[in-house]
């Protein structure tokens, strides 16, 4: 990607009149039925937005030459911008009325987007486009409703797994992790199965006294919440009134979570710095790993492979069985959007199966990057040709174990709530300075102060709402 070139039209992006975009961010249209295709209107841009990588670029820009086929006299302008700057420029834009017609949003990003009035409802135009739209089909249908009402179409999906390295397994004589799961389910792979299968496979390989192969990585952000969860614990209560991570449940999991490196010592601890000393999963030093089903499969790509086999498998059961973080990323049409109606037709084509099927055909994969939008997805050869490498069906199942839905907690402050006090608290955890109860203690003292001093933020459904549109049946 030509980083320049895209600072660039974000520049120009931000040029457009702040005043007149901030009268139109300060309310959130209804958008107007369609009413079926929208004749398109000569010469109409559409800008578009989204974090990724530096292939993402040419993967957009394929993409908007074929919705420019189908659409003619518009075009559709992509940006692709890394992680950080994504996050730093696009809330900057959104509160500006200067954001792109059409962006993807993460779920912490939408409801941030959301709460500041800055998309439009869309709810009309997906009546008026019912059968291209096939909501039936669409996967995690709850990330997109808030208060009843239907405010994006999803761009991307991911699950987040464990990587496991199955070579080391095989050297060691062991069943590897997805082996366990298929066989006998929670029964086989589940806690104590990983703790013992840990201590077997962690080793001081050169005998110099340090334990240079750990069995895993260690959590992130995303797998706290999961392990938590899948031990029957909460971050909040039902109607996000308070912290309930002082419940023994999560405390259980956090202590479990603590063991892991302090008992069982499976996984380096902090201060260590595994990654700096080159003991991470991609050298083949850890033997699981944290990975996502829309990233980390860049790696199957030619040229990019591992020098190792590797597979996905579902978190360990907990006492409440498995959990699996999965989310999407969804496209929103921008409220200072001047052309919201073929910025929904683009919103449409991006979310759709075509989309993934026209770029393979094209030997442009989505399936290094996103992750299915729809359950039909999952059995089209675009998804299931260039991630034969691994189990494609347990990438499915992460899905069936992502409940509730969405999956982020729609709480104030989310992406503070998951990304900073969470991993940070359980650090002091596995660093010693806390035990598991005062980290728990300490979690719930600064996340029942954010929920006191919101002003107004979108509930999340009641646990189990929509949940049963968020499976994906195994095939």
């Amino acid at each position: 990607m030509d980083t320049k070139l895209s600072r660039r039209t974000l520049l120009k992006w931000l040029g457009v009149s702040a005043a007149a975009g901030a009268l139109s961010a300060c309310v959130m249209p209804q958008a107007p039925a369609n009413n079926g295709a929208v004749p398109a209107q000569a010469g109409v841009e559409i800008s578009w937005a989204r974090h990724g990588a530096d292939a993402d670029l040419t993967t957009e820009d394929a993409l908007a030459k074929f919705f420019a086929d189908k659409h003619p006299g518009v075009t559709i302008k992509p940006l692709v911008l890394p992680w950080d700057d994504y996050n730093t420029k696009i809330p900057v834009m959104v509160a500006g009325g200067t954001a792109p017609d059409t962006f993807g949003c993460h779920p912490a990003l939408l409801t941030d987007t959301y709460n500041a009035k800055g998309l439009i409802v869309i709810g009309d135009y997906i009546d008026a486009n019912a059968e291209a739209v096939n909501y039936d089909d669409i996967l995690y249908p709850g990330d997109a409703s808030y208060d009843g009402k239907i405010v994006g179409l999803p761009q991307k999906s991911c699950t987040h797994q464990l990587q496991y390295n199955k070579q080391l397994f095989a050297d060691a004589g062991m069943k590897n992790p997805g082996e366990l799961y298929w066989e006998k389910g929670a029964d086989g792979w589940n806690w104590n199965a990983f703790a013992e299968m840990g201590q077997s496979l962690t080793k001081d390989l050169d005998n110099d006294g340090k334990t240079d192969q750990y069995f895993f990585a260690g959590q992130d952000s995303t797998s706290i919440v999961s392990i938590i969860r899948s031990n029957g614990g909460e971050i909040f209560n039902a109607d996000y009134t308070a912290c309930t991570l002082t419940e023994k449940a999560a405390v259980d999991a956090i202590q479990w979570m603590a063991d892991l490196v302090m008992k069982y010592k499976i996984q380096p601890p902090p201060e260590m710095q595994a990654t700096e000393l080159g003991i991470t999963f991609e050298t083949g030093k850890m033997v699981t790993g944290s990975g996502t089903t829309c990233d980390s499969v860049r790696s199957l790509r030619k040229g990019f492979e591992l020098p190792f086999g590797w597979d996905f498998v579902v978190l360990p059961a907990g006492s409440a069985g498995f959990r699996c973080w999965g989310d999407t990323d969804q496209i929103v049409v921008a409220s200072s959007s001047k052309n919201p109606d073929q910025a929904f037709d683009w919103t449409l084509y991006r979310s759709s199966k075509d989309a993934w099927e026209e770029t393979y055909a094209a030997n442009i994969i989505l399936a290094y990057s996103d992750g299915p939008t729809r359950k039909s997805i999952f059995t089209s050869k675009a998804f299931t040709e260039p991630l034969a490498g691994v189990d494609v069906k347990m990438i499915a199942e992460g899905y069936t174990y992502t409940i509730p839905n969405p999956f982020t907690p729609r709480s104030p402050q989310a992406n503070r709530v998951v990304n900073t006090i969470l991993p940070t608290e359980i650090d002091n955890v596995l660093r010693g300075v806390k035990t598991a109860e005062q980290a728990a203690a300490d979690m719930c003292t600064q996340l029942d102060e954010i929920l006191k001093s919101a002003d107004k933020w979108a509930p999340m459904p009641a646990m189990g709402e929509l949940a049963c549109e968020c499976q994906v049946q195994p095939f």
